[in-house]
């Protein structure tokens, strides 16, 4: 526990390794608390099938595709498994790929002469909020609905589930989007959608959803011709339903009798983005291969016990069918109690922030293993200017690398960018009331279930913030703090 990070980040408890290195006869998943260990439990079950590999002269030239959410998690696993197994992730007989499975789907189609671009970049997002309003142009609302529920029907219903006509928007059940939709409304928004999706068609850009859509046929067309032997899936709480379809058919249940195939770990405590999948309704079968990891093996009693309050009043999925809890959920450390620091203006927050970095221990803590986490990225350069007045030593984490523990300097990045990070210490300054939750962001909800959606997105992120940290946690903010916050 006192260690350096380089080495826990890949350090594996017995108990987690029972379910680490052994053989399932079919998909197999994995849920537990922040700090659980779930990343290094799919490390080393990465680890563990690509042994398997390299032992079977039958199975030279099969690989493993360790994939989750974000490009930046993928590239922390990447760097994280050439520590614990670099044989299998570098060189030209690598047994292992790393890659987000936005990225994966798009270099497929592209393979496949599929000449639509994701839409990724702040300029492809403008042009699709300017495809949206000729849409809403060229077609008036139903009573009572508004442009901002009609994107979100589009993005949690018609992507989400794969809708491609009428009947199938008819019959699907909209469980959880609040606002009900006779079939008179249902019709209405169906021309909507028509519209966009041509529109969105001749444009040549294509959302994520639509990635995935696009590629399954081709996969089930061409089974088992990328010669997978199986998929890792971190982090799955932030995938959907035609993410998950897409991970079925790059290892279909016919193949090798489904032994070993996908392998799944995932919290949905932790769902900081708005996707969610049943893996039963995905074909995804994991009933007897579920497992529940309890020990939080990072983070003191203290802080997580502070971070679990953050969730309080929440009902929680399992990532498929049921319900989940943190019933059980515990430490093994125990440390100190978080500090909850409010102040007169943001100034003094920051001060005082240089002087709780000044008073961490040197000798057991260095800079590298000390995290600031803000909600946005105008908050976190404008801590690096502060810090680097006080003569302070700081390097913002980007999206676009893995953090190198070998570069000097006090990290700082955006709550959402920690995600899959550990520290042994954070503070998460800049949590008062307008802030966090953002007024604005509230302001958008178009009905009471969208806005307990959002708020639970946020608590979910201020607990993953909270639960970064391994022994020192700090929580600040000026004037009157987040509701979130119990104080």
């Amino acid at each position: 526990f006192d260690g350096e990070l380089e080495g826990w980040r890949v350090w594996l408890h017995p108990e987690q390794r029972k379910l680490a290195y052994k053989d399932y006869n079919g998909p197999a998943m994995v849920r537990g608390g922040a700090g659980t260990g779930k990343t290094v439990v799919a490390m080393h079950r990465a680890k563990y099938i690509a042994d398997q590999l390299a032992a079977d002269p039958q199975k030279q030239g099969q690989k493993v595709l360790v994939t989750t959410f974000t490009t930046t998690l993928a590239k922390d696993i990447a760097a994280n498994l050439k520590t614990l197994c670099p044989e299998h992730v570098t060189g030209a007989s690598a047994r292992i790929d790393v890659i987000n499975l936005d990225r994966w789907g798009s270099q497929y189609l592209k393979k496949k002469q599929f000449d639509r671009r994701v839409a990724t970049t702040q300029e492809d997002q403008d042009q699709i909020d300017y495809l949206w309003l000729e849409v809403f142009d060229a077609y008036p609302l139903p009573n009572g609905l508004t442009e901002a529920f009609v994107k979100a029907e589009w993005e949690q219903i018609i992507q989400a589930k794969g809708l491609d006509d009428l009947p199938a928007y008819l019959k699907v059940s909209r469980a959880g989007r609040g606002t009900a939709l006779n079939r008179a409304k249902r019709k209405v928004l169906w021309n909507i959608f028509a519209l966009y999706r041509a529109k969105l068609l001749q444009s040549g850009l294509v959302e994520r959803d639509d990635v995935y859509r696009e590629a399954i046929p081709l996969l089930q067309g061409e089974p088992g011709k990328l010669d997978y032997a199986a998929v890792i899936v971190d982090e799955a709480q932030d995938m959907g339903e035609q993410a998950f379809k897409l991970i079925r058919a790059l290892v279909p249940e016919s193949l090798n009798d489904d032994k070993n195939s996908i392998f799944i770990v995932g919290d949905a405590h932790q769902r900081i983005y708005n996707r969610r999948a049943s893996m039963s309704a995905c074909g995804i079968s994991i009933v007897g291969r579920s497992r529940r990891l309890k020990l939080n093996y990072r983070t003191t009693q203290e802080i997580r016990a502070w971070a679990v309050a953050v969730l309080q009043g929440m009902s929680v999925d399992d990532l498929d069918s049921g319900k989940d809890t943190l019933d059980g959920y515990v430490s093994i450390e125990h440390g100190m109690a978080p500090q909850l620091r409010g102040y007169g203006s943001d100034e003094e927050e920051l001060n005082a922030l240089v002087q709780w970095l000044s008073e961490l221990p040197s000798d057991k803590i260095r800079d590298s293993e000390i995290g600031v986490l803000a909600y946005r990225k105008d908050q976190v350069k404008g801590i690096q200017n502060h810090l680097s007045k006080a003569g302070v030593e700081s390097l913002i984490l980007t999206t676009d690398k893995a953090d190198d523990q070998s570069i000097a300097g006090i990290r700082l990045c955006t709550m959402h960018r920690a995600k899959g990070l550990e520290f042994k210490a954070v503070a998460i300054p800049f949590m008062s009331n307008p802030l966090f939750p953002p007024k604005w962001l509230l302001n958008r909800a178009v009905d009471e279930a969208d806005k307990e959606d959002i708020e639970a997105q946020l608590k979910s992120l201020l607990h993953v913030a909270a639960t970064r940290a391994k022994a020192f946690l700090r929580v600040s903010w000026s004037g009157q703090s987040s509701k979130f916050i119990e104080i």
